[in-house]
Parts: structure tokens; C-alpha cells; sequence
């Protein structure tokens, strides 16, 4: 169900209008989930599906930009915008602007390697730059550092065990059976696309059983469980991110 400032929308009224296929399918989702999805104004329900495209398309950005995986004692950046920390991360350098830097990433990416949960934080950065613009972009995000789970708390990020995955969410194929010689397969964080797609940097684009199969072939021998996507589901704070929309 979706609430709109406590009235129930009727997805159907959005055919023909405005919205992609896409976007009017991840309302169609919403509606068939348990859960309630509330908003105070229809607004703010258009900034989240807009969102959730740019996470789609900063997807597909980051997978064709040739940055490469790497553990975090591997990890390199391009050192004219970055400073690269000990532990593997990436610190904004004094007098860049944070968008300036972002970008770079996506368009420079062979001069970067990291690994996959750094790179979700990215995209989402990315997603909500291209939403909000550099200046709001650069206001909110004064002072990147890109390392792992860790993120500006005006970003948002919120995880939630459930099933009610739509496009543009962080998902999580966790391998039990992982090979201990290759920990940085233990599992593989991913974001969904539109259809059973997924993007996970490291293995790049396909369907779950693709990379159920990929995580499986990097399994312990005679391990007996098999890789699976489990209920994790991460998602920015769509809601606060709203009010800066332009």
C-alpha cells in the first residue's frame, strides 16, 4: 500500500502519464508488498523513483568506467581528488569539490580499484548528485571519505531485513561456504536493476543465478551450501534527501 499524506494512491492513475515503464512498475511492486510506503506529498514519491533510476544508470556508469575490484590493501585512486588513507579508503583532498571528485571516479575509473561495498556507497552518491546537482550536492557533502560501509549521515543509508526489493536497492548474496584463501567472496553486494538484474562490482551485470554461480565457484572444497540472496535490503533516506531536490 502507498500512502500519500494518509490517503491511499491508486497506482493506475500514472499510466500515460510522465513516469518511465520502469518507474510505474516499482510503484506496481509497492503496491503488492505487506508493507505501507508513506509519503507526505506526491512529491516526495517522485523524488524516490526518480532516485532510484539515477541509482540504476550510476550502475551501469560505474560498471563501464573500468575501475577495477580490489581488496582494501589493493585499493588505488586517482590522487590529484583523493587521498589515499592506509586502511584502503578514500579521503576528499582539501580545495576539490566533492562533485568534482565523484565524477572522476566514473569517468577516470582505470585509475581506481576498490571493493564492492565502497562501490555501493558510490553509486548512491553518484545517484543523488545527478538528482540534486553539484551545489546542493556539494553542501551536503562537504567532506567524502569513501571506505567501506561508511558514509555521510546526511546520506542516509538504512538497512531493513526484508523481501520487498525494488529497483534501485542494495542487495546482499551472501556465500556460507566461502573459500578461506578468498574471503573478499564471502558474498557480494549488489544493486538491483530493472528485471532479475543486478550490478555488483567485481562480477558486473546479470542475473541472480549468474552470480549465485560465480560466488559457488569460489567455495571451500566439498562445501555443501550454496551462495543465496538473503534479506538484507539498504536504501538511502529518501524522505530527508527530498527536501534538496531541485
Amino acid at each position: 500500500m502507498i500512502l500519500i499524506n494518509q490517503m491511499v494512491l491508486d497506482v493506475n492513475q500514472f499510466e500515460g502519464t510522465n513516469l518511465s515503464r520502469e518507474q510505474i512498475r516499482t510503484l506496481q511492486l509497492m503496491e503488492r508488498y505487506s508493507g505501507t510506503y508513506y509519503y507526505h506529498a506526491l512529491s516526495q514519491l517522485k523524488f524516490e523513483l526518480d532516485l532510484r533510476q539515477q541509482t540504476i544508470q550510476a550502475s551501469y556508469l560505474l560498471n563501464q568506467s573500468g575501475a577495477d575490484f580490489a581488496t582494501f590493501e589493493t585499493s588505488k585512486c586517482n590522487e590529484r581528488y583523493w587521498i589515499l588513507t592506509r586502511r584502503g579508503g578514500f579521503r576528499l583532498r582539501p580545495g576539490v569539490l566533492p562533485h568534482t571528485a565523484i565524477n572522476d571516479i566514473f569517468y577516470n575509473g582505470r585509475l581506481y580499484a576498490f571493493e564492492c561495498a565502497l562501490a555501493m556507497v558510490l553509486t548512491f552518491y553518484k545517484a543523488v548528485l545527478e538528482e540534486i546537482g553539484p551545489m546542493q550536492f556539494n553542501y551536503l557533502f562537504p567532506r567524502i571519505y569513501l571506505f567501506s560501509w561508511e558514509f555521510d549521515q546526511d546520506l542516509g543509508l538504512r538497512g531493513h531485513l526484508g523481501t520487498d526489493y525494488l529497483p534501485g536497492d542494495c542487495v546482499y548474496f551472501q556465500n556460507p561456504d566461502f573459500h578461506p584463501n578468498t574471503p573478499e567472496w564471502n558474498g557480494l553486494n549488489a544493486i538491483l536493476l530493472n528485471g532479475d538484474l543486478y550490478f555488483g562490482h567485481g562480477f558486473g551485470i546479470g542475473s541472480a543465478d549468474e552470480i549465485i554461480a560465480a560466488l559457488n565457484s569460489q567455495r571451500s572444497p566439498y562445501a555443501t551450501r550454496s551462495a543465496f540472496l538473503n534479506n538484507l535490503i539498504t536504501r538511502p533516506n529518501f524522505h530527508y534527501l527530498s527536501q534538496f531536490a531541485r
